[in-house]
């Protein structure tokens, strides 16, 4: 019994000893490590150069391969991080050359600015190369109107009680010129709103579209919203184009029109408002029976404007 305890015992103390022993390898690989890491080393190191402050007439291609190495001073820390997670540089291509068909971006310019993104106490030695180049295409400006996209679901009873206001209105965009000749205007991004009662003002930001540049990203967009009413009238429709030769009559006279209008302007609103009429050429020389009512006038502010019969039979007499 005493002999196998001994054995039990021996047996645990060697164990003891092997872990302690390991122990000691790990701290002193792990000083020595620290002492390696802590250490100033002369390297060269790649960085991938990102481009920053394009401006807005030139479309750079090929760019995410864009690199240069730099030869630095750093401490083995501060090279593993390099190698491994911080291994991207901003390059400001606001004074770059675009007087060719190569852009040149000097590198030994913004060596400050370079300097700025590494770690403390890295000593930037050389660059290389000095000069970063690229191809790019040269885009074309246009200043175009900017139009709300909306999907605005009002309360019952409310409406948008003017048009649209804009700022800026109208912005610079810039690209190439096969898209820049067929652009008539740039959208926002759709602005849906539900129940709306209230005065609409959004900062919304401008659409994505590939290959264009607007000088801004976002736009501020208004619009007063108020209370209507609906409200019906009897319209008497007029007759154009008809030859001094004849006299049309049209059955009936009149439209209903029925249409939307702020509740504090309703009462002012009459028949008088509203300009319809049916032009005598759409009778082909009167072979059609019938004429299209057209609307075209209506008071400011109305909304919705609708009118029965869309069409009118007539009678001519000579």
């Amino acid at each position: 019994m005493d002999q196998s305890f001994e054995k039990l015992q021996n047996k645990f103390l060697e164990k003891k000893k092997f872990r302690i022993f390991f122990i000691f390898i790990i701290l002193s690989l792990s000083f020595w490590i620290i002492t390696k890491l802590s250490n100033t080393y002369n390297e060269t190191i790649f960085f991938k150069a990102v481009l920053t402050d394009i401006p807005d007439f030139i479309l750079p291609e090929d760019i995410e391969e864009l690199t240069f190495s730099a030869d630095i001073n750093a401490s083995g820390f501060q090279l593993l991080l390099y190698n491994f997670l911080n291994d991207e540089i901003n390059i400001s291509a606001t004074d770059g050359d675009f007087s060719s068909d190569i852009a040149q971006v000097d590198l030994l310019e913004q060596r400050f600015n370079i300097q700025q993104q590494l770690f403390q106490n890295t000593i930037l030695n050389q660059l290389q190369p000095s000069t970063l180049t690229f191809a790019f295409d040269q885009l074309k400006r246009k200043r175009v109107p900017v139009y709300a996209v909306t999907e605005i679901d009002y309360k019952l009873g409310y409406e948008r009680a003017e048009d649209w206001k804009i700022y800026p209105d109208s912005i610079w965009v810039a690209g190439p010129s096969n898209i820049i000749d067929t652009l008539n205007n740039y959208p926002t991004k759709t602005i849906q709103k539900k129940k709306v009662e209230k005065k609409i003002s959004e900062l919304v930001s401008l659409k994505s579209i590939q290959g264009l540049k607007p000088a801004v990203k976002e736009v501020k967009v208004t619009a007063d919203v108020n209370k209507f009413t609906e409200k019906t009238l009897e319209v008497f429709v007029n007759i154009r184009n008809l030859p001094d030769s004849l006299i049309i009559k049209l059955f009936p006279q009149s439209v209903k029109t029925t249409f939307l209008a702020l509740i504090d302007s309703v009462e002012g609103i009459g028949s008088s408002d509203f300009l319809f009429y049916c032009d005598f050429e759409d009778t082909q020389s009167g072979e059609l029976n019938s004429l299209e009512v057209k609307l075209i006038d209506q008071p400011d502010g109305v909304r919705n404007v609708r009118w029965e019969p869309k069409k009118l039979d007539y009678l001519i007499r000579q």
